[in-house]
């Protein structure tokens, strides 16, 4: 049983640190930056990115990690207001890989890496 504990706690502080993740929208790369730390099952911290020459930070919240797995919501002010995009996948090592999707919209693929 306890080593069940600290495997699972192993797991959750892996996911602690810088991830940056690239994507495409049209003719323009996105950096996002994604700053997380783990507190047992719970999972913080915040993202940050340019639009267009315009910087973007948002706390992130119902942040989640059980085991290997995550989740989490970000909610950044646009021009068109509030918009929450919602990250889920797994920790494989110096990755996350998963899907992130907006609101009413598709989940497309999601990948960081550590810094």
């Amino acid at each position: 049983m306890c080593f069940l504990l600290v495997a699972g706690i192993a797991f959750a502080a892996g996911i602690d640190g810088k991830w940056t993740s690239e994507r495409r929208m049209g003719e323009n790369t996105i950096k996002i930056v994604f700053d997380l730390k783990a507190d047992g099952a719970k999972l913080t911290g915040s993202m940050s990115m340019n639009r267009g020459d315009t910087p973007v930070k948002a706390e992130i919240t119902d942040g989640k990690i059980d085991g290997s797995k995550f989740s989490f919501k970000v909610t950044t002010e646009g021009r068109n207001g509030k918009m929450t995009s919602t990250y889920e996948g797994t920790v494989e090592g110096d990755t996350l890989k998963g899907t992130s999707a907006r609101e009413g919209g598709e989940p497309w693929p999601f990948e960081a890496k550590r810094q």
